[in-house]
Parts: structure tokens; sequence; C-alpha cells
């Protein structure tokens, strides 16, 4: 009885660790060097429920399919072309099928979930904003001829990862499409926030009304940046994402022009200005270096179908197939690049099961019609993985850990949709 008490006590004083350490890991995710710290974290509480509930997790990762993708994919890298690069590939996928499962037993066992995936979203939120700022700021400078011509000063040349001679945005990220997926899913939560009803705030605290207004101006903000990104991908990713927010989310009929006028009017100054400094043409579509990407992927899978060629293993065999491009990294298009690295039965698999967790969650979802604030707080995570979802259509981000956690977090949220549902209805 003594020992099942102090099991008790150190899971009660967990459960208030992890409702202060969690929120902190997201505001530290953006940045670099201090990401680190949000993915210790995280990786922290991974060890906290493996150590206390081992056979709910691997009952929970064996079920949803997630146990059977790792071992297709663990064998697949062993059979691969290069079989080191393909282990090393592996640290993008496992890792994360056990964060997921972890996330999920944790909001399962947590006795209200809900202020906790709403201080989540207003962490990644609220750190978000400096990123925007940041990358506003330097597209800015880019374009002044004394600052274009120079080098960045000594003290902040530690903390830009970008390229000084390149027009488009970096911010805080080596690359500007990774920035762009990371905003896109970024604003997805940042929309359902937005939505959250302040009269109606008993069942995830109040949210200062000057602080829903600074939530409404980071939008403008986010949209701003990725313009400066010069990401395509990103800019049509975070308009679809726009246009299914004004239809799923309940808000006034002149809420919903005003922002598909503001969804117009970025899509007539995309076509007049271009998007960060990148003049549209034609040619980006006839001409665009994917469509070769993507008939050398469709190759490699017609080569190796059943395990792929291992994971990694596309830029590994590219041999300049694609005319002006001495190196690709990957088949810009997540499905075709796991099918091709990984196989067919993983790509299936993985499409199954994750289309299930969606379908699972979208049943919940529309339950709380009726709870305006956590129908938009749940929404907001919806939008963010359907952020990376399209964004995953013309280019692949996942290898950054940071777009791949905060897309593995909002999953996690949405499989525990019902649950959360339940918990309003009783």
């Amino acid at each position: 009885m003594a020992h099942t008490d102090a099991r008790s006590q150190r899971l009660d004083q967990g459960a208030i660790f992890w409702s202060i350490t969690l929120p902190l890991s997201l505001g530290f995710l953006p940045y670099p060097y201090s990401m680190f710290a949000g993915i210790i974290g995280f990786f922290l509480l991974c060890l906290w429920q493996t150590y206390f509930y081992p056979r709910q997790l691997f009952k929970l990762l064996y079920r949803n399919g997630f146990l059977a993708i790792a071992l297709l994919m663990v064998v697949g890298a062993r059979l691969a072309n290069f079989p080191g690069e393909a282990y090393l590939q592996l640290t993008h996928f496992l890792p994360f099928f056990w964060f997921w499962g972890v996330l999920v037993l944790y909001l399962r066992q947590t006795a209200n979930p809900w202020p906790q995936i709403y201080h989540w979203a207003l962490a990644v939120v609220t750190a978000t904003v400096p990123l925007n700022i940041i990358g506003i700021v330097e597209y800015a400078l880019k374009r002044i001829p004394l600052v274009e011509s120079s080098t960045y000063l000594p003290w902040i040349d530690w903390l830009y990862l970008g390229d000084v001679n390149n027009p488009r945005t970096f911010s805080l990220f080596d690359d500007p499409n990774t920035l762009a997926s990371f905003l896109v899913m970024v604003l997805g939560l940042n929309i359902g926030l937005v939505f959250l009803r302040p009269k109606d705030s008993e069942t995830l605290g109040r949210l200062p009304t000057a602080y829903r207004y600074a939530l409404a101006v980071n939008i403008l903000l986010t949209l701003v940046c990725l313009f400066c990104s010069g990401s395509r991908n990103g800019y049509l990713s975070a308009s679809l994402v726009l246009l299914v927010s004004f239809f799923v989310m309940r808000t006034s009929r002149w809420v919903r022009s005003l922002g598909l006028l503001g969804i117009a009017l970025i899509v007539v100054s995309t076509l007049k200005f271009g998007i960060g400094g990148r003049t549209l043409s034609w040619a980006w579509v006839t001409d665009d270096p994917r469509v070769w990407v993507w008939k050398l992927a469709l190759q490699m899978i017609r080569d190796r179908p059943l395990w792929g060629q291992g994971l990694g293993n596309y830029k590994l065999l590219y041999n300049g197939e694609v005319p002006g491009y001495d190196y690709i990294a990957h088949a810009h298009n997540f499905w075709l690049m796991l099918a091709s690295e990984a196989g067919l039965p993983v790509i299936i698999l993985f499409t199954i099961t994750v289309s299930f967790i969606c379908y699972r969650g979208c049943r919940a979802l529309f339950k709380l019609q009726k709870q305006p604030n956590a129908y938009a707080l749940l929404m907001g995570y919806y939008l963010c993985f359907l952020g990376i979802t399209l964004f995953s259509l013309f280019d692949i981000t996942l290898f950054e850990a940071r777009v791949n956690l905060l897309a593995w977090l909002s999953l996690g949220v949405i499989y525990s949709g019902p649950e959360l549902s339940r918990l309003l209805r009783s």
C-alpha cells in the first residue's frame, strides 16, 4: 500500500511538473540553440511515460500500426543501397512515432487536458512573433545596398543561419522553405486562438482582449513573413488554410467575407508583384524541376517497389538527371519520397494510419460545435496539420526537428479528439 501511495504521489508531482515544462519546451522550440532545450523537455517526457506506462505505450503504437511501420522501415534500411544513410534517416521517423504515442498517453492520463493543449498552442504562437519580425526586418535590410554588399555583424553572425546574399528571408532557419512550412503550421494554431470567445472561457481560461488583438496582428505578420520567404508552396498552403478556416470556423458573415477579400488581395498581389522578390511566370509551371524529380522517384519505385531504395538514398542515387541541378536532396513530395525510399507497403500503411487518425478526430471535432472555444482550439490543431500536409505535396521539410515535432504534436492532439470531446460532454 505504501508503495502504491508513493507511486501516486510521484505521478501527481509529475503532472504538475509537465504542465509547466511542456509549454516552456514549446516556447524554446522555434529558436536555434534553445530548441535543443525544448527537444530535451519532450525527450524527458518520453522517458517518464515509458518508465511508468510501458505496456500501454506498446499497445497504443501496436494497435495504430506504428510498430509495423517502424519494423518495415528498419528492414528496408538493412536492404538499402546505402544502409548507413538509411539507418541515419530513421531518426526522422522512429523517435517521433514514440513521441506521438507518449503524447497521446499523456493527454489520456491528464485530469484536465484542455488547458494543456491551450497553453501549448499559445506558447508556440507567442514564440513565433519574434521569428516574423526578424524575417521582415531581414527582408528589408537585404534591399539596402550597403547591407546587401556587406556581411552581418559578428555579434549576430552566430545566430543567423541563412545566406546574406540571398534576397529571400531565412529568419532563424537555415532555409526559406523550412521557415515557410513552420509558419504555415503556426498560422493554423494562430487562427484557432483568434476565434476563441472571451465570454466562454471557463474551459480554457480567460484570454485578455488585448492579447487576442495581438494574435490577429500576428496572422498578418505571418503572411508578410511568408511573402518575404519567397516560398510559392508556403503562400499557396497558407491561402488554402485561411480559406478552409473561414468555412469551418463559426463566425459572422462579414468576417468570412472580409477573409475571402483578403485572400483575393493575396492572389492579385502575388500575380502582380510575385512572392518575396520572385516574379511569377508560366515557366514555374511548365519548366518546374519538380516534374523531373517526380519522374525519377516514380522510376525508383518501379525498380524496387517492395522495400524501396533506402531512406535518404534518393540524393545519393541522383546523378544529374534534372537539367541544371547538380544536387537534389529528395523527391519534393512526401508520398513519392517515402514510396521510393521506404517502399510501397510503408507509404500505404502510413497513409492509412494517419488517415484513420484524422477521420477519428474529425468525427469528434464536429461533436464540439456547441462548445465554441473547444471547437476553435481543436480546429487550430487540425489546420496546423493541414498546413504541413499541403506543404508536403510539393516539398519536404520534416527533416527539420522543429517542423517534425510540431507536426506530430498536432497529430497527437487530433488523435485525442474523442477523449477530449467526451470530457466536455460528461
